[in-house]
């Protein structure tokens, strides 16, 4: 049997994931004549229909007082926590090669490995770029300006 060690980080916020809130919380647009207030019971019910279907990416909730649009809002850096939590997984065993994340109708199948362990397809370039920036050794405006251009491509 193979002795593996686990970054404590990545075991703690794994055995948290079960007891705590999601990473997202509901965002709500609307195009409605009067505000439109939703109870806790609804905001509830849509916050565990995104659980239930993660790939869902919004509802439109129909009201007699016009449309509202219900998605999804991640925090900045969600995809940092992501992205360490997948290089953990190459530190601690490498007998895996690589965690394929399948196409979307957004983003091609990417798989991340030990010398790219990112979630996004760019994910690589967006971390050179930012790591530049944190360095000092490009402007924040340079730095927004290159990772448009990444997200462009996509």
């Amino acid at each position: 049997m193979t002795q593996r060690t686990y970054a404590k980080s990545a075991i703690t916020q794994l055995k948290q994931a079960s007891s705590r809130r999601p990473p997202w919380q509901l965002t709500t647009i609307g195009n409605t004549d009067q505000l439109v207030h939703l109870s806790a019971e609804i905001v509830n019910a849509l916050t565990r229909i995104f659980d239930l279907v993660p790939a869902l990416g919004g509802v439109t909730i129909k009201t007699e007082h016009g449309d509202l649009s219900v998605s999804r809002d991640f925090p900045s850096g969600y995809t940092e926590t992501v992205d360490a939590l997948i290089a953990s997984v190459f530190e601690n065993d490498t007998g895996i090669t690589g965690i394929v994340f399948p196409a979307t109708s957004t983003r091609p199948e990417h798989i991340a490995t030990a010398d790219n362990p990112h979630f996004l397809p760019s994910g690589k370039e967006i971390a050179a770029i930012t790591a530049s920036h944190e360095a000092g050794e490009m402007s924040s405006e340079e730095a927004l300006r290159r990772i448009k251009d990444v997200y462009s491509k996509e």
